[in-house]
């Protein structure tokens, strides 16, 4: 007998069926979807060895589209119209525009390093000059070292690089790739007044650039020393610095004496070079009152200051050391500072002084710990046979150390009647000096007023007010600027901290 049907089963029944259909309807499109389409495409591929080809063909499809989607024209288009309105804003700028090369902020913050560091520091905010600060790279990316400070800011300070997004009609690395090779005309664009070089010449991203070029010389070691130089720093400046010499607008030095030299040498005329004294070394900002001395150092010492190399005439010290043992008991001599360049002898003698627990070498100390062997020293000594300025005979007097320094034409002209003369390569000149110095304590606490009274006249302020007047001048001077800025390109070298491939254009032995 038939179960007679109930009227209500039969909408579920539909209802069953309806659903079994659409799960079979979507099975089906999956199956034969795009996605699906892929997988067995890739499997079918990769099956016979072809995948990689899949792939490769994929790339390409996707970036030779990449340049007509809509959205990625868009955005091209927004960034090019963004970097010519950046353009014109910085041409339209009323204040007087200064190009900074900031390249030596990417080495170990020493000589040209903290003399740039020091002048962006104290110019931060003045309302009368805009600095557009340019280092290494314009185009940022994640892979790039930052400077080895952070770079200082304010109203007057204005660091130029560009941002590329990976959204725009051509890949990210192209876009950055393209950028970098555009690097010259970029600055040339931004129509600054002013190309400040503070490390001899600029490097070669300014060679499009058609301000007038203030350029810093801060020494002749090519030309008085020059078999105190490494071979590629010589050759560097001997090969580019009279053509920036030529085409500068104005020449700085770091001192009155170097100045005499550049106009003795027929470099450039007395009225294209200005004298501008620089400030203190990094020691006397570092503080160091509570700072202990390094270990093995002795209560009692004297101390040396400076990378070891040629200019710094260590074999005259050492043998009047010797000299002074024979004569006195004398304390140990400190040097504090990493051995530089042509050191094979320096080392041997060295070595030998520590054997025989005379001689302390200490290599590179934090500017803090520094500070501290300054302001315990017996006597600090310079004996140095030719210099640009003297940083550490500044530091000395600044923390209050009594001075003993070569006799030469710099030095006399930085530490005046603060410092206590030898003559430079006489080991007895030298000895005699050290034996009177160090058996007379009223004549060191002379030195050390006398310097800390000097000392006043060396400020960075001064320095930043003496630098701004030379821009202005050159800004308004009579040389034509109508030719692109003499540029030139750096040799491969290693940084006092070890680096390899300085991002500065000069090896760091040219230093103040």
């Amino acid at each position: 007998m038939t179960k007679p049907t109930n009227s209500s089963d039969r909408p579920n029944s539909l209802r069953k069926r309806a659903g079994r259909m659409r799960r079979a309807l979507h099975a089906f499109a999956m199956w034969i979807g795009p996605r699906a389409m892929r997988d067995r495409l890739k499997r079918a591929l990769d099956a016979v060895g072809l995948l990689v080809w899949y792939w490769r063909a994929k790339a390409l499809a996707v970036r030779l589209a990449r340049p007509f989607v809509p959205r990625r024209i868009a955005a091209t288009i927004r960034f090019v119209r963004a970097m010519r309105a950046t353009a014109a804003a910085r041409r339209a700028e009323p204040r007087l525009t200064v190009a900074v090369d900031i390249s030596p902020l990417w080495e170990p913050l020493t000589g040209i390093g903290w003399y740039l560091y020091r002048l962006l520091q104290n110019l931060a905010d003045r309302d009368d000059v805009r600095l557009r600060l340019y280092g290494p790279n314009l185009v940022s990316t994640p892979d790039l070292p930052p400077p080895v400070v952070p770079l200082p800011s304010g109203p007057a300070l204005e660091e130029v690089r560009y941002d590329v997004g990976d959204d725009l009609a051509v890949s990210y690395v192209s876009a950055v790739v393209w950028l970098r090779r555009l690097t010259a005309r970029l600055i040339a664009a931004d129509g600054n007044q002013i190309l400040f070089a503070p490390n001899y010449f600029l490097p070669a991203w300014f060679s499009r650039a058609r301000g007038r070029l203030v350029a810093t010389v801060h020494d002749l070691s090519f030309l008085r020393v020059p078999w105190t130089m490494r071979e590629t720093t010589r050759e560097n400046l001997e090969t580019h610095l009279r053509s920036a010499v030529e085409r500068a607008s104005l020449v700085l030095t770091d001192a009155e004496t170097v100045r005499e030299e550049l106009i003795e040498s027929a470099l450039v005329g007395p009225e294209r070079v200005t004298a501008v004294p620089l400030g203190p070394g990094a020691a006397t900002a570092a503080g160091g009152a509570d700072t202990p001395l390094p270990d093995g150092v002795p209560a009692r010492y004297v101390l040396h200051v400076g990378t070891l190399e040629p200019r710094k005439d260590l074999p005259t010290l050492l043998a009047a050391w010797r000299l002074l043992r024979a004569r006195s008991e004398p304390p140990p001599l400190v040097l504090c500072g990493r051995l530089g360049w042509k050191t094979e002898e320096l080392e041997k003698a060295i070595e030998e002084g520590v054997a025989a627990g005379w001689l302390v070498h200490l290599g590179y100390l934090e500017d803090a710990q520094v500070a501290a062997l300054y302001r315990h020293a017996s006597l600090v000594v310079m004996p140095s046979i030719y210099e640009g300025f003297g940083l550490p005979a500044v530091e000395a007097m600044c923390l209050g150390a009594p001075l003993l320094v070569s006799n030469i034409p710099v030095l006399r002209e930085v530490a005046g009647d603060a410092a206590a003369f030898a003559e430079p390569g006489d080991p007895e000149a030298w000895c005699d000096q050290l034996e009177r110095l160090l058996a007379d304590d009223d004549a060191r606490a002379e030195l050390i007023a006398r310097g800390r009274q000097r000392s006043a006249r060396f400020t960075w302020q001064r320095t930043a007010e003496a630098t701004v007047a030379a821009w202005m001048q050159a800004a308004v001077g009579d040389k034509a600027s109508s030719t692109p800025a003499a540029t030139a390109s750096g040799p491969d070298s290693t940084s006092r901290s070890g680096t390899p491939r300085s991002t500065s254009h000069l090896d760091p032995e040219t230093t103040p």
